[in-house]
């Protein structure tokens, strides 16, 4: 007997619970049809002027069945554009009764928890982080609005049901200047289209939808805050101070007196909730790296290490070390490290330590290409074997590059020399005011490419790791930033167990709670420029073409 044969006749009654009385098959594929449908996206009409800290309404048209997501998009600014700075905030009314009101805070809050790894960096492309010059960065800024029927095909708006009540959204501009807050900002909608019978059934039908609230309100600036909340939530969300800037140290929840738990580390809020409840972790708190590997095949191969540190945000270090400790000899190529630089504001930082350099074995002469007036060769360094190419270090720069700047540096090699690449460090900081815009775009690529005739396979396979982080990889607690612009830190208490569904599993009704106090001790209390944020459940009433909330506050 077979040994697959031998499984399936060692059958006892534990066995029962697991394949007694089959539901499913796995070798059989089940799916079921859906409805007709189509989607499109369309521009809205902006009533009222795009302007730094103005007001304006766009009035949901008509043009389909049902509206889902919604992106705020500029294409066509002449000024570096960020999503985070296009809006303050944006109220959604129903037949005039506002429904949902969401801070641009609370959009990078909510986008710093929800976005999985894998999309990160992709969101921090799409609403201008890595810039809009269309060289280092993006063409077009699109920034998502995140209302519940944005984030959920099946909540979409049944624009169909509401016949007697038209559907608004308040924008309140950004206050950053040169923000892109201008004439070509749009607001797009996806519309849903229905075929015919499933169209009549939207618009004939009353219809109740669970949706999600944000409730908000600052920080008091003292260790005890009471929050003034309804409804039943499902967490609560509080941004706070780095520890280094004096942030709390441990915080707990009273309701109606008695501890809802005993005080907590601010690091339980700020990494241990997200990590359990969340998509994400708030922030880059630890050096992200991955390896750029080595391919060597034979006497003279093409060998090209391309490493690409992005650095999206304010205050950010893209850190690029290399494992390249062998000596070889190439018949031709060149060796070019390029730091491509455009800053809205501040100035850009390049350093390396003294052994940190790149240098050659054996060089004859100068290099085929000079270098650019923002790099600087060492001193001393021309025909000198062992010593560096070219400096990194502040201190040699020639000039610190500008706003807008392009820094290149390039070095060829002659046929027949030989090129020494020791372990290096290159590490480009943008450095800015400390103010909310003051955010930077760069880029750094180190390019090795060229044929080696020899290499001794002294090449480490890791060859390049590339790390992103905040400040650097000794300091974690500064800038939580890794899909946003955000500084100060995001804690979270959750009492749902999975609180990004829409599925409810885990509410706390604040409507029935007389006291709630949320108690900070150690360091300084929040500032009364934070804010705590419940998210809570509603229910969203459609009948005879109107629409409104079951509770109100």
């Amino acid at each position: 007997m077979g040994g697959g044969l031998m499984q399936l006749v060692a059958y006892g009654a534990q066995d029962i619970y697991l394949t007694g009385n089959p539901q499913i098959t796995f070798f059989k594929v089940v799916y079921r049809r859906h409805t007709n449908f189509s989607l499109e996206a369309i521009e809205q009409t902006i009533n009222g002027t795009v302007a730094v800290s103005g007001n304006s309404t766009v009035t949901i048209s008509r043009n389909g069945d049902l509206v889902s997501k919604i992106y705020i998009t500029n294409d066509g600014s002449t000024t570096t554009t960020h999503g985070a700075h296009i809006i303050s905030e944006v109220e959604l009314e129903i037949g005039g009764q506002r429904i949902d009101k969401h801070t641009a805070e609370w959009n990078q809050i909510w986008n710093e928890l929800s976005t999985p790894e894998s999309k990160a960096h992709g969101l921090s492309c799409m609403i201008g982080s890595w810039g809009t010059s269309g060289t280092t960065g993006v063409t077009m800024t699109q920034y998502p609005l995140n209302f519940w029927f944005c984030r959920n095909p099946g909540l979409a708006l049944p624009l169909i049901a509401l016949q007697y009540h038209e559907v608004k959204l308040k924008f309140t501009w950004g206050s950053t200047t040169n923000a892109g807050i201008d004439s070509n900002v749009k607001v797009m909608c996806d519309y849903i289209y229905l075929d015919t019978d499933e169209r009549r059934r939207f618009a004939q039908v009353s219809h109740e939808y669970l949706i999600e609230q944000i409730q908000v309100q600052s920080a008091n600036g003292s260790t005890s805050n009471k929050l003034n909340f309804n409804h039943p939530v499902k967490e609560l969300i509080w941004t706070s101070h780095a520890m280094d800037l004096t942030g709390y140290t441990t915080a707990q929840l009273k309701l109606n007196g008695h501890d809802r738990f005993s005080a907590q580390n601010a690091e339980y809020f700020q990494l241990r909730q997200p990590f359990d409840y969340h998509t994400a972790i708030p922030g880059q708190n630890m050096p992200s790296g991955h390896n750029v590997p080595v391919n060597i095949k034979g006497a003279a191969a093409q060998v090209e290490l391309i490493a690409d540190a992005n650095i999206g945000l304010m205050d950010q270090k893209g850190v690029i070390t290399g494992g390249i400790t062998g000596v070889g000899t190439l018949s031709s190529g060149e060796a070019e490290i390029e730091v491509s630089v455009a800053l809205t504001t501040g100035t850009l930082a390049v350093s390396a330590t003294a052994a940190d350099e790149i240098t050659d074995g054996a060089m004859d002469g100068a290099p085929a290409r000079a270098v650019t007036a923002t790099a600087a060769r060492r001193p001393g360094a021309a025909g000198a074997a062992g010593n560096p190419v070219y400096s990194f270090l502040t201190a040699d720069l020639t000039q610190i590059p500008a706003v807008g700047s392009l820094v290149t540096i390039h070095y060829s090699i002659d046929s027949g020399a030989t090129l020494k690449l020791d372990t290096f460090t290159v590490e480009a900081a943008a450095v800015g005011g400390g103010g909310a815009g003051n955010y930077s775009d760069a880029c750094v690529h180190i390019i090795f490419n060229g044929r080696l005739e020899a290499f001794n396979n002294q090449v480490d396979q890791s060859a390049l790791r590339i790390y992103s982080m905040a400040n650097g990889p000794s300091v974690h607690k500064k800038n939580h930033c890794r899909t946003s612009l955000m500084t100060n830190l995001i804690n979270v208490y959750s009492f749902a167990l999975k609180p990004e569904e829409h599925q409810p599993s885990g509410t706390c009704n604040f409507s029935r709670i007389d006291s709630a106090k949320l108690d900070f001790t150690g360091g300084t209390a929040p500032l009364s420029t934070h804010n705590i944020y419940a998210v809570n459940y509603n229910v969203l009433r459609i009948m005879s073409g109107m629409g409104g909330l079951a509770y109100s506050n």
